[in-house]
């Protein structure tokens, strides 16, 4: 399952349906499962992934911000900074300024 996400996190949609169908589980199953070993759902695990590889991609300073949104899954701006700040307390542009020595 881990190895899934890894390989589709750029995919914008990335079912739960998918997933359980790799783990050969139902969704139901899979879904208590999965809840049950990580502590979280699977939409969050993903964009947990999702926003620790922004975070990576956000350190080459060539990549526009929109760029790092859309290679790591995000399909909209909106959200990416929406979900970025969730799990960081920062947002894409504090991530980067702050990392790169900009601020």
């Amino acid at each position: 399952m881990y190895q899934f996400v890894e390989q589709h996190y750029q995919r914008a949609t990335l079912s739960v349906q998918e997933v359980a169908d790799v783990a050969y589980l139902s969704v139901p199953a899979f879904c208590r499962y999965f809840k049950k070993m990580t502590r979280h759902t699977l939409t969050d695990f993903v964009q947990e992934y999702r926003v620790g590889q922004a975070c990576r991609l956000l350190l080459d300073d060539d990549l526009a911000i929109t760029q790092v949104c859309y290679a790591c899954g995000f399909n909209n701006l909106s959200h990416f900074n929406k979900t970025f700040r969730k799990f960081t307390g920062q947002s894409p542009t504090e991530y980067r300024r702050q990392r790169l020595g900009g601020g």
